[in-house]
């Protein structure tokens, strides 16, 4: 399952967020005991923590940008 979520930095910049479900590898051992678990990027493939409903951070800078409706 895949949904796009579209969010936007202080600058006014607008980025697409991908959440998508992410189930373990065969063999891969997890602390979460092989649960899945909602992966976000965006759109070129870098990974966004989400903070919390409507606020993601970009973990390669820091930075934060905040939920939109589009």
């Amino acid at each position: 399952m895949t949904q796009i979520l579209y969010a936007q930095d202080e600058a006014g910049n607008r980025h697409k967020v991908i959440q998508r479900l992410e189930s373990p590898q065969e063999g891969e051992e997890r602390a979460d005991h092989g649960a899945t678990r909602l992966v976000y990027t965006l759109d070129d493939g870098s990974p966004v923590r989400r903070v919390d409903n409507d606020t993601f951070q970009i973990v390669r800078t820091g930075a934060y940008i905040s939920a939109i409706s589009d």
